[in-house]
């Protein structure tokens, strides 16, 4: 039963304050969720001092597991590991779990439930939260349930994650326990701070799941490019092994109807097609719809015949196969389960004979060409669940469990469900396996070129041999392509391959700006030749030259050294090679029919025959590859062109990898800065926090102790007056009776007369003393904690000084291994300045600890620790103090690392490494100042801080 009666002490609200603290810095600690998740069951139970603390966490399917236990002294069973079916739950609850976040407590004895809506709760006042508590009986079903358990006392409260029901926290005790709201409220603070810690954990997950991808796709790089010619089956086999299936299947399309399609295979396969004439799956009409014709529904078909004699109609398709609507992913098809797949039934029959269950379908697609597809088989598992009570998951429980023993259950023949991890690691290998598929083409076609070539050796030896030769050279240029991933390099080594293995006088790469304007990226060019990149590079007037002509560029030849490219591309968007042109060649430009305009052009580029081809990067053109002969017309070979254009598609290959590789890298850098800037935010703000508590608890201190004392400072005084009086009185008695009765004598012999006249005024006097030095302490305290002066103001810098070396007092006291540090002030004239006073104070409080801390540690000149406080106005805004120490200083590369956060020289347990860090943004960031020190090993140190006298608003 959950109450609102009773108020909770201060030691035990400190108690659950820390409590919650260590369980966020825990949090803040460690980013393994199971340790956090344990270790809040254990603190919670703890202070609870129930019996039984679970976190319980749902599935996909309802039902849920008991992830993290702690259990006092065995009084009930553990549950740890266990599952429990989803109508444990009801679907009522799960919505007011979600819906507002509800909170229930139980009484089993009492037959009460208590139910408080933490949204509900937050909107109303102190007074109206008592009514927000909605008392009913407790459902008999439940009441028989936690009987079973064991429990007589329970309270529940819901752990959401993206607006989801992740979980629950749970605590059970095995007698009658009242709950106050002070502990449902701590509770419900524990379980926001495990929401933070499931939230951290999935990110990391997804940073570890991108890692983990990345080197999955680098090792199948490494398989694909180790050699020179793609191993399309070991890459097969590696894909397997990477996606941990049992085996796979890569079909390859025919390019041309007197081809056939190849098909490589890894690990068990499915048989051939029932009644399909010796067809493979992959040649089954709905799997090729579903290549070919992306997203239309695959049962929209217009085949004749497929499995057996039985006609495939569209309608009928839809009825029987799509009742639910749902289409395939276009770029990666998942089924986790064949045998459950309607639109598979014809197609299932082949997969009877395997223990095959799950199929994945990665279309392989180079541009909108579909060149085949990748398929992964997985097969059936086997599970294994332990369950609380036994349980039958096939059907609705209707009576409440009335058994806890562990119960195992053994479920063969079942399909293993695959990741979105694994579909997304699944795509970006179709990918990588289209772009060797692509260069396994072009090796084969090159193979099937030389096996030409060699068929007429005797004609056409000579050319055989410049054929052999020329595609060694392609393959060591493409492997030193391969070699590099940055784009400069790239473009340089493929030029002056083209350039060595084509014997040209030029080689240019040119690149298309957005507005398809463009520039010269790569060159590689002759002795005796002008370099068109370098005179584009310094030839600021060339652009003066441009025409408007459709076919000319120069308006003057004379006086242009190196035009531009020709503005027709520009204007018409990459010209003909935006619309297919795959090569342009001239053998002879003398023999062409150009205009004479154009030909001047091609005279000033020194040009007598040239090939250009298109560089493609996917299916954007990117750019054009050229080669010029200059020193005269020259006939090219069909094997020049050959080259140029495999050059040119390794190079758009290489373009894109290259760019994929700079995009995740920046990604990687920007994810791992976020993450580092999200630790040191973190940190700061308990740092923060924590000097704003001790501000507060300084003030406190300072106003509690002032109100005594200034009664006792006020009385005091009088007390001094009361006594003299006395005194005098007693003096007058002594003189007019001096010879008093025995018994008087005796008792002023007793009291010592003559001394108490003589030291009592020497006591007030020492009481008054002390009273004035508590006094100064108290003011000095409330100077540095200055919680009324938060905002800016004009202070006087000198008084935040002295009242933080008054704070600082004890330290500066002699020590049995030191003498007392002396402070020497050297303050100037300094007018009111305009800050922070309490962030101020706390930069002050760092520094001259730092400095009491060098000075313990050894002396660097002097037999006496010292420190001088220097303050003077540098000009006529500026204010300048300088803390200076003769304590043994520091190296360069200490010094340099100064105020970097975290970064620390003193024994682990005394500094965090944040003070002179978080001291640099208040002076930096908040003042808008300067901080800097300046130390030598053996000369002492010096922090100066420069600060405005008046604050400069921003703009």
């Amino acid at each position: 039963m959950l109450t609102t009666e009773g108020s909770q002490s201060p030691l035990q609200s400190q108690h659950r304050e820390d409590l919650l603290h260590r369980i966020a810095s825990r949090i803040r600690q460690s980013l393994e969720l199971q340790e956090i998740l344990e270790t809040t069951a254990a603190e919670v139970r703890s202070l609870l001092g129930t019996d039984r603390v679970k976190i319980y966490r749902f599935h996909a399917d309802g039902s849920g597991e008991v992830i993290a236990e702690s259990i006092h002294d065995n009084r009930l069973p553990s549950l740890l590991g266990l599952n429990f079916p989803a109508d444990d739950i009801p679907p009522y609850a799960r919505e007011l779990f979600i819906k507002s976040r509800q909170r229930v407590a139980v009484d089993v004895v009492a037959q009460t439930t208590t139910g408080m809506s933490l949204m509900e709760y937050l909107d109303s006042t102190p007074d109206e939260a008592e009514l927000q508590l909605r008392h009913r009986p407790v459902d008999p079903c439940h009441v028989e349930y936690l009987t079973a358990m064991g429990v007589k006392s329970s309270v529940v409260v819901p752990i959401l994650h993206d607006d989801r029901l992740w979980g629950l926290l749970v605590s059970h005790h095995s007698q009658q326990r009242h709950v106050t709201e002070a502990e449902l409220q701590f509770i419900q603070a524990v379980t926001d701070q495990v929401e933070v810690a499931i939230a951290q954990s999935t990110l990391l997950s997804q940073m570890r799941e991108q890692a983990e991808r990345e080197a999955k796709i680098n090792e199948l790089n490494t398989v694909l490019h180790r050699l020179p010619t793609v191993q399309l089956q070991a890459a097969l086999e590696k894909v397997v092994e990477i996606l941990q299936a049992s085996g796979g299947r890569l079909y390859l399309m025919s390019e041309t109807g007197d081809q056939v399609d190849e098909f490589y295979v890894c690990g068990e396969q499915p048989t051939e097609l029932v009644n399909g004439g010796g067809r493979q799956i992959e040649q089954h009409l709905m799997w090729q719809q579903y290549l070919r014709s992306p997203g239309q529904d695959i049962c929209k078909v217009e085949a004749t015949q497929d499995a057996g004699q039985e006609l495939w109609s569209a309608q009928r398709m839809h009825s029987m196969y799509l009742s639910g609507g749902e289409r395939p992913n276009l770029n990666c098809w998942a089924i986790n389960d064949i045998y459950q797949e309607p639109i598979f039934r014809t197609i299932v029959t082949s997969f009877q004979p395997t223990q095959v269950r799950g199929l994945m379908i990665i279309p392989l697609r180079y541009g909108k060409q579909v060149i085949g597809c990748l398929s992964i088989f997985r097969n059936e598992i086997e599970t294994e669940r332990l369950w609380a009570g036994r349980c039958d998951r096939d059907t609705r429980q209707i009576a409440a469990q009335i058994s806890f023993e562990t119960w195992r259950e053994l479920r063969r023949g079942q399909a293993k469900p695959w990741t979105e991890n694994e579909k997304k690691l699944a795509e970006t290998i179709g990918g990588h396996v289209v772009m060797a598929v692509q260069q396994y083409y072009l090796y084969n076609q090159v193979q099937s070129l030389n096996a030409n070539l060699e068929r007429q050796v005797q004609e056409r030896t000579a050319e055989l041999q410049y054929l052999l030769e020329q595609q060694q050279a392609l393959s060591s240029g493409i492997a030193k392509i391969r070699a590099s991933l940055k784009l400069g390099a790239i473009f340089q080594t493929t030029t002056e391959e083209v350039y060595r293995l084509l014997r040209v006088d030029r080689v240019v790469i040119y690149q298309f700006n957005p507005d398809w304007s463009g520039c010269f990226v790569a060159e590689a060019v002759g002795e005796g030749w002008t370099s068109l990149r370098q005179a584009q590079a310094t030839d600021t007037d060339i652009q003066t030259y441009v025409s408007r002509s459709d076919r000319c560029i120069v308006s003057s030849f004379v006086d242009a050294p190196v035009p531009n490219i020709d503005t027709y591309l520009q204007e018409t968007q990459g010209g003909e090679f935006a619309r297919g042109c795959a090569i342009k060649h001239v053998d002879d430009v003398d023999t062409m029919n150009f205009p004479d305009c154009y030909r001047a052009v091609l005279k000033q580029f020194q040009c007598q025959a040239y090939i250009i081809v298109p560089i493609y990067q996917a299916d954007k053109l990117w750019g054009l590859l050229a080669v010029y002969q200059n020193s005269g017309p020259r006939q090219w070979k069909d094997l020049d062109i050959a080259l140029l254009m495999q050059t040119a598609d390794q190079l758009g290959v290489a373009i894109q990898q290259a760019e994929l590789l700079e995009q995740t890298q920046l990604q990687t850098q920007q994810l791992t800065k976020m993450l580092e800037d999200l630790k040191q935010t973190q940190t700061q703000l308990v740092q923060t926090e924590k000097m704003s508590s001790l501000g507060q608890l300084v003030a406190g201190v300072a106003h509690e102790i002032n109100n005594p004392i200034s009664f006792i400072y006020g009385n005091v005084i009088h007390a001094v007056e009361y006594t003299q009086q006395l005194l005098e009185v007693v003096r007058l008695y002594q003189q007019r009776y001096p010879e008093p009765d025995r018994e008087l004598r005796d008792r002023l012999k007793e009291i010592d007369l003559d001394f108490i006249a003589e030291d009592l005024p020497n006591l007030l006097s020492s009481m008054q003393i002390g009273t004035e030095r508590i006094q100064e302490i108290v003011q000095s305290l409330r100077t540095f904690s200055r919680l009324d002066e938060a905002e800016f103001k004009f202070v006087d810098i000198h008084e935040g000084i002295d009242s933080t070396l008054m704070i600082l007092a004890h330290r500066l006291k002699a020590q049995p291994d030191r003498p007392a540090i002396q402070i020497i002030k050297d303050y100037g004239q300094l007018p009111l300045v305009e800050c922070y006073p309490g962030q101020l104070n706390q930069v002050f409080m760092n520094l001259l600890s730092n400095a009491i801390d060098a000075l313990e540690e050894g002396l660097g000149e002097g037999s006496v620790p010292c420190i001088r406080i220097y303050t003077v106005i540098t000009d006529d805004d500026t204010v300048t103090i300088r803390i200076v120490d003769n304590g043994t200083g520091m190296n360069e590369k200490v010094r340099s690392r100064l105020f970097n956060p975290f970064f620390t020289t003193k024994p682990i347990g005394k500094g965090t490494g944040l003070g002179l860090s978080i001291s640099y943004q208040i002076i930096t960031e908040g003042h808008k100042g300067k901080l800097s020190c300046q130390s030598a090993l053996g000369h002492g140190t010096e922090f100066a801080i420069e600060i405005p006298i008046r604050h400069q608003c921003e703009p």
